[in-house]
């Protein structure tokens, strides 16, 4: 049993750590004629108008464990409403929620019935299909990245920025300014979506999502 508490307190030590090493960085102001460019950028990854979308997704647990199905969502960025839906490839339905005016959890089943797990699957669709705001602070990173800064009113941070090759990253800070959450966006396609996300949270259980476009079209 001590050994067993040694690791996990070892483990979460590493994730706070690397939260705490992750704060943001001043952003440096950017040359005038890049401005435009990069705010544009910073919209690209996210979806525009409604879409129903189908992707390959495997999920990668905190016990080590993987569940692999097929996740389906529909989704408004303008009034940035939802339903997802995650099942097996036989189509058993794992989880299935809906964000409206409320959150509604239609069907949970373990592992994925853990508290708070609804609530961090809403932060991660959001993350990575919906523009985190609007009038965002621009700037460069001081690793040289054009960065979109914006804020809300829990005082958490979300930058988007490319990392290179039209691949765009977007990293949730928490209130102690430590990397909660990183959402990976590969470059879009024809249609202007994804053909792969990585979702990884670093918060304590930690866990990561692999979503692979299957299909998406447009909701008119």
């Amino acid at each position: 049993m001590n050994a067993l508490l040694c690791r996990l307190f070892s483990i979460l030590m590493i994730v706070l750590t690397a939260g705490a090493c992750a704060a943001p960085s001043a952003l440096k102001p950017l040359d005038p004629g890049a401005i435009s460019a990069v705010a544009a950028g910073c919209q690209r990854p996210f979806l525009k108008t409604t879409h129903r979308l189908v992707h390959a997704m495997e999920a990668e647990l905190p016990d080590g464990g993987k569940e692999a199905g097929i996740g389906v969502l529909i989704a408004d960025p303008h009034k940035r409403t939802f339903r997802s839906t995650f099942m097996t490839v036989e189509g058993w339905v794992l989880f299935d929620i809906e964000k409206g005016e409320t959150l509604t959890v239609h069907r949970v089943v373990p592992p994925f019935d853990s508290p708070g797990f609804v609530r961090r699957m809403e932060e991660d669709i959001a993350l990575a299909f919906f523009l985190p705001g609007m009038s965002p602070a621009l700037g460069r990173g001081k690793d040289g990245a054009a960065v979109c800064r914006f804020g809300d009113a829990e005082r958490t941070r979300v930058d988007v920025l490319e990392r290179g090759d039209g691949v765009m990253e977007v990293r949730l800070y928490g209130e102690g300014q430590g990397v909660r959450k990183r959402v990976v966006i590969h470059p879009v396609n024809r249609d202007g979506l994804a053909e792969r996300i990585e979702i990884r949270s670093s918060v304590w259980p930690s866990y990561t999502l692999h979503l692979k476009l299957i299909e998406g079209e447009a909701i008119p």
